[in-house]
């Protein structure tokens, strides 16, 4: 499907001479970069301890709101080491380029190790396309205790799906709306349908899954289509699952206002009343959508304050303290000191 001498979608696969080559394989950012898992965001998955976070350049999305359209729309030179960023309908964008750094999944693994971080994450540009780093790296990371997390669009196909339930341990699955058309549209693929068919086949293989939604004024911030997102992740995944409802600010080539702490706490308020369990706001100052509460009881379990997390009523077994109900929290939680991003 790829001409010789040219690129797929992405801009990081290349047919050279019949031969399909990956451009990226273990070109990064940056070394790596140590944040609170909390930050992914999963605040269910080891609560409190750190994720070792790599990224590579380039997405197989195109976004009009990307918040990481620097790195996302870039593309690599032949040999991976540069990092190129050129687009001629938007000139305001402008022409740049930035060095890539080399990194093998040992090295990966082993700074992962000094940095005492619970997991690797796989994160801020798409991590799909590069696939094959992300497969070995995590093997890797397995055998040393290392959980692996993938930061998302789900946009994957069922045979990288059935490769990452054997080392892929959680995911923050962006849902960017609920509906073809903004796909279509802002995102620029044909359907929400393989996003959906990957979060049901993560949930269902055993990988821990939560879920976010930027929520855009007068683009995919219809009541209805909420309560038919809301209604989906009960039905298909479970009412356990985290939702994560976050605030949009222009960025990139959208202009939309930003999004107002009002809207995002009706929406919190529906999906409580709809039978969402954890329901989470992100990018906003807001006295709900912090916490992660009993769903029994209603007694704070987790109290959040930015990134700084405290243990308050959860136990050894991960059952609420004060009722003994069963929290869907993956792994120990860790209290962790101030930490504000």
């Amino acid at each position: 499907m790829i001409s010789p001498g040219k690129r797929g979608f992405c801009n990081t696969r290349e047919n050279i001479e019949g031969k399909l080559y990956t451009l990226i394989y273990g070109s990064c950012i940056s070394t790596g970069s140590i944040d609170p898992v909390e930050k992914k965001p999963l605040y269910h998955f080891w609560p409190g301890s750190d994720a070792y976070s790599i990224a590579t350049i380039g997405c197989s999305f195109r976004c009009q709101h990307c918040q990481n359209w620097e790195i996302s729309q870039s593309h690599p030179d032949s040999n991976g080491e540069f990092a190129q960023f050129k687009q001629k309908d938007q000139t305001n964008f402008g022409a740049r380029s930035f060095p890539l750094t080399k990194m093998t999944p040992e090295q990966v693994v082993s700074n992962v190790k000094r940095s005492k971080s619970r997991s690797i994450a796989y994160t801020y540009n798409e991590p799909t396309i590069w696939y094959e780093f992300i497969k070995d790296t995590s093997i890797l990371a397995k055998r040393e205790g290392i959980k692996n997390i993938l930061v998302t669009n789900g946009y994957s196909s069922s045979e990288a799906n059935r490769d990452y339930i054997k080392f892929i341990d959680g995911a923050n699955i962006d849902i960017k709306a609920f509906s073809d058309k903004f796909y279509k549209e802002i995102v620029g693929i044909p359907s929400i349908k393989p996003v959906l068919e990957t979060a049901e086949f993560f949930y269902k293989n055993g990988v821990h899954v939560e879920l976010t939604t930027l929520i855009i004024p007068n683009q995919n911030d219809k009541e209805s289509e909420i309560r038919e997102l809301i209604q989906w992740v009960i039905n298909k995944l479970g009412s356990e699952v985290p939702m994560h409802f976050s605030a949009y600010r222009p960025m990139y080539r959208m202009n939309e206002p930003s999004t107002s702490s009002n809207i995002l706490e009706q929406y919190y308020e529906i999906a409580k009343k709809e039978g969402l369990q954890n329901v989470f706001l992100g990018n906003i100052n807001s006295k709900r959508g912090n916490h992660s509460i009993c769903p029994s009881c209603g007694e704070i379990i987790i109290h959040r304050h930015g990134y700084s997390i405290s243990n308050k009523n959860l136990t050894e077994n991960n059952t609420c303290k004060k009722c003994g109900s069963k929290i869907a929290i993956q792994g120990e939680i860790t209290s962790s000191k101030a930490r504000f991003f």
